[in-house]
């Protein structure tokens, strides 16, 4: 049984009108697969698949697929399903589903797979991702294009099917006269990374990502890539017997990378608390907000609100990692701004406490 959607798929941007941010990435924990029937047998068989698509996508790889420790939890798959439902797609002209096709929609239960993840040591990536710019070349046999929308939808395709599959939000440069203006093939193939750079700052990435797919008749295909994120550069090649094989190496190795840097793993567990104060919450609806947004943070085990003073909310947090994981999360996001360093209170029990302020692009009112 083949994949043919993953859900969320929003995940890819190429339009340059305003400024890229962290993603976030919504239905985690949801998968549809089509299906022939409604048997049992098939639906505990699409449950296992859709398993292991979720693990790969809440972890940032198939690490923990090839543990022992989860091939139990692979053959008993249905007990981390929180609900399913069949969706009969009969759209006509809808080119994401084949018309008349049965799907099954499958729900996980989030507090179960990542508790699973966690007991095993194994990364809990949240729903906040970084956003990739894939700045590419693409040459076959010496014919050589820039990829983009309009001059490879294709290779566009591909790389969007696989960076759905493992919830890597990307985008791609239009290619338009602005970025033409500014970037040459020879740029990315000489790694001419000032122009690339120049170039690059229209989308305002979190990582940018430059490389080459190279097919030759009779000799396979390649990939040359390097990645680039937070003063850091990763780079690596890959040899293939097919284009696919490469597009999907890429965006696994690139979604291994992120995951590394922004997956909170179990072993840092601190389980610290501290109190954090928001100012500008001038109202119930944000005060809520704010709590439902720091409790999707991965790194946040408990929130509630401990004082509240006009429109300045403190909430008391109880950690699994580092405060200094919580701070690098709030900033990758746009809902809440630092207003000076972190203080040590000086009355009864020593305590962190942060201070920011509400700015809310990233959460609504």
């Amino acid at each position: 049984m083949k994949l043919l959607k993953v859900v969320p798929l929003l995940l890819v941007l190429t339009c340059a009108s305003l400024p890229a941010a962290a993603v976030v990435v919504e239905d985690l924990f949801t998968v549809e697969l089509p299906v022939a029937d409604q048997t049992t047998s098939l639906r505990l068989e699409s449950f296992s698949l859709a398993f292991k698509q979720v693990v790969v996508k809440v972890s940032g790889s198939d690490d923990a697929l090839r543990s022992q420790a989860f091939e139990r939890p692979i053959e008993r798959s249905a007990r981390y399903v929180k609900q399913f439902r069949y969706i009969n797609r009969s759209q006509q002209g809808d080119e994401e589903y084949d018309a008349g096709r049965l799907y099954l929609r499958i729900d996980f239960d989030q507090q179960l797979i990542e508790s699973l993840l966690r007991e095993n040591n194994f990364p809990v990536w949240g729903r906040e991702r970084p956003s990739s710019l894939l700045v590419i070349s693409y040459d076959v046999n010496e014919n050589i294009k820039l990829v983009s929308e309009d001059a490879t939808p294709d290779l566009i395709e591909s790389l969007d099917q696989a960076a759905s599959i493992h919830a890597v939000p990307v985008l791609f440069p239009l290619m338009d006269l602005e970025d033409i203006a500014l970037l040459k093939i020879r740029d990315i193939v000489s790694r001419e990374y000032e122009n690339i750079k120049t170039m690059a700052q229209r989308y305002a990435p979190d990582a940018l990502l430059v490389g080459q797919i190279v097919g030759r008749s009779g000799q396979g295909w390649y990939g040359d890539w390097e990645v680039r994120f937070a003063d850091q550069i990763f780079k690596w090649k890959h040899e293939a017997s097919s284009k696919k094989a490469v597009i999907d190496q890429v965006i696994k190795h690139l979604a291994r990378i992120l995951a590394l840097e922004y997956a909170l793993e179990d072993h840092r567990r601190v389980e610290q608390s501290l109190l954090l104060s928001v100012s500008a919450l001038d109202g119930i609806e944000r005060l809520i907000s704010v709590q439902k947004y720091l409790k999707s943070l991965n790194v946040v085990e408990n929130v509630r609100v401990a004082t509240i003073n006009g429109d300045v909310v403190t909430y008391r947090l109880k950690l699994r990692n580092d405060p200094e994981d919580l701070q690098r999360l709030i900033e990758f996001g746009e809902v809440l701004e630092q207003e000076d360093f972190p203080q040590v209170s000086t009355t009864g029990e020593e305590q962190i406490i942060l201070n920011y302020s509400y700015v809310g692009r990233g959460v609504g009112n």
